[in-house]
């Protein structure tokens, strides 16, 4: 029989599961709409003013996605 501690936990550890795959997926979304930005000539500083990051986070993403292509 399962205790109230573990029903907790194995909510919680769902919850875990379902925020990281939708962490992912969202990201997934961001750096999408941060290249097609950057294509479409928007720079980097303009870029991280709008998604709440700095400039080098966003250079880091572009550069990522150049290296997987």
């Amino acid at each position: 029989m399962t205790t109230s501690t573990d029903d907790t936990q194995i909510h919680l550890l769902k919850l875990v599961r379902y925020a990281a795959r939708s962490a992912g997926v969202a990201g997934g979304k961001r750096d999408a709409a941060i290249r097609e930005a950057h294509r479409a000539g928007a720079s980097l500083r303009d870029i991280a003013a709008e998604s709440g990051m700095s400039h080098m986070t966003v250079k880091r993403i572009l550069e990522r996605s150049e290296n997987t292509a």
